[in-house]
């Protein structure tokens, strides 16, 4: 009897085994997505990469019996999942491109674009006029200015945007490029959304992009890494279903 007993603490155990190499082949995938979002990114002016946290779920205590006294010895988690994913926010390497329209922030803040969900951020400072003679952005988002409205250059005038974002039409003052930092997320697209308010001093890199901060071998060694943690998970799942099978079979014949 007390075989049997022991046999079935086993297979519990088995499946608690089950539980937690699961766990860690879904958080690992999670995060094998966010690198492969990042690598995809890699060439994408402006863009922020995201980096998985993991942490343990279903802590619970251990104790040590002997007698009628028990004492603390650890704990046991039923597996790690990611708690989230947080967006690197340093800088990328500022790359002139010698287009005046073409704009890097040098440090902090975000230029402000209004999309069809409304207004977004962004670091990605590669703008041109549209045929309406508005600054937009490639996708064709007008940038705004301070006073939250697109800028509208004059047909045939000549643009310039100084370095505290300032925008002049053949040599005079136009509008004020909308630069902010704030409480902000990552949204659709790489844009960024939140609460924000705009920067006192900014300075801005004309005629150059920010590019990308992902670094593509710092991507590729965790990609390694998560595939390994990938497979010894799987390679766990693939050991305890043999012996959860194995102990299943002989105390059937009990």
């Amino acid at each position: 009897m007390q075989n049997c007993v022991a046999r079935a603490d086993n297979a519990r155990s088995m499946l608690r085994g089950l539980y937690v190499a699961a766990e860690g082949m879904a958080a690992r995938q999670k995060a094998q997505d966010a690198i492969a979002n990042n690598l995809a990114n890699l060439n994408t002016t402006g863009f922020k990469a995201d980096r998985p946290v993991f942490t343990a779920v279903y802590e619970r205590a251990l104790y040590r019996v002997q007698g009628g006294r028990s004492a603390p010895i650890g704990s046991l988690s039923a597996g790690a999942v990611v708690r989230e994913l947080y967006t690197d926010l340093r800088p990328g390497a500022i790359t002139t491109t010698g287009n005046p329209l073409d704009l890097a922030i040098d440090g902090a803040g975000f230029f402000a674009v209004q999309t069809p969900q409304g207004v977004r951020y962004t670091r990605n400072g590669a703008f041109q006029l549209n045929a309406q003679g508005i600054l937009v952005n490639r996708e064709g988002y007008a940038v705004l200015s301070t006073e939250g409205r697109p800028i509208q250059v004059p047909r045939n005038a000549t643009v310039q945007i100084g370095e505290n974002g300032t925008v002049l039409a053949d040599g005079k003052p136009l509008a004020q490029l909308q630069i902010v930092e704030g409480r902000l997320t990552k949204d659709a697209d790489g844009y960024f959304v939140g609460t924000a308010q705009p920067l006192t001093s900014p300075r801005v890199v004309v005629g150059a992009l920010e590019a990308s901060n992902v670094n593509l071998i710092r991507e590729l060694v965790s990609m390694i890494e998560v595939i390994r943690a990938y497979e010894t998970h799987q390679r766990v799942i693939h050991a305890h279903d043999e012996t959860l099978s194995r102990a299943i079979n002989e105390l059937a014949r009990l």
